[in-house]
């Protein structure tokens, strides 16, 4: 196998598409300010309109994102992130979120997430537009509902 060693939550951040075109520089700097944390299943990573103060990478594991009813509105599994949409516009999360499984989530703090997003405009674009799409699906998801 050639090439060099890589940290594996680099890997693991790498996997995320709204992160994926940062530097390996920049993506150590995350790990080095996150904190990953084990989730048993069914235990609860945040309540709905609870305050909001990081952005969360599922590493391994999945959770369930459910809506204010209690339902169902997504499983985000290795890859995906959350929590962006409330940091962005600095309001309670919409959604509770559970470990569907024993999951491992790194916790980047609210402070590096703003450091990301000022110094870089593509990211900051992607993470927007990755909220307003998840805020789409929500959106047509509850109107299905009702």
């Amino acid at each position: 196998m050639e090439g060099r060693p890589v940290h594996s939550l680099v890997k693991a951040l790498q996997a995320v598409p709204s992160l994926a075109g940062l530097d390996e520089r920049a993506l150590l700097a995350i790990v080095g300010d996150s904190a990953n944390l084990f989730w048993p299943a069914g235990s609860c990573v945040f309540e709905r309109g609870s305050q909001t103060d990081s952005l969360y990478v599922v590493v391994s594991g999945s959770v369930r994102i459910l809506d204010e009813g209690g339902v169902e509105a997504a499983v985000l599994e290795a890859g995906n992130s959350f929590g962006e949409f409330s940091l962005l516009l600095g309001t309670p999360h919409q959604h509770e979120v559970r470990a569907l499984e024993d999951t491992e989530l790194m916790v980047v703090p609210k402070q590096r997430f703003d450091q990301l997003v000022d110094s870089n405009r593509e990211l900051g674009r992607k993470l927007r537009d990755q909220a307003e799409e998840r805020m789409r699906a929500n959106l047509a998801l509850a109107a299905e509902r009702a």
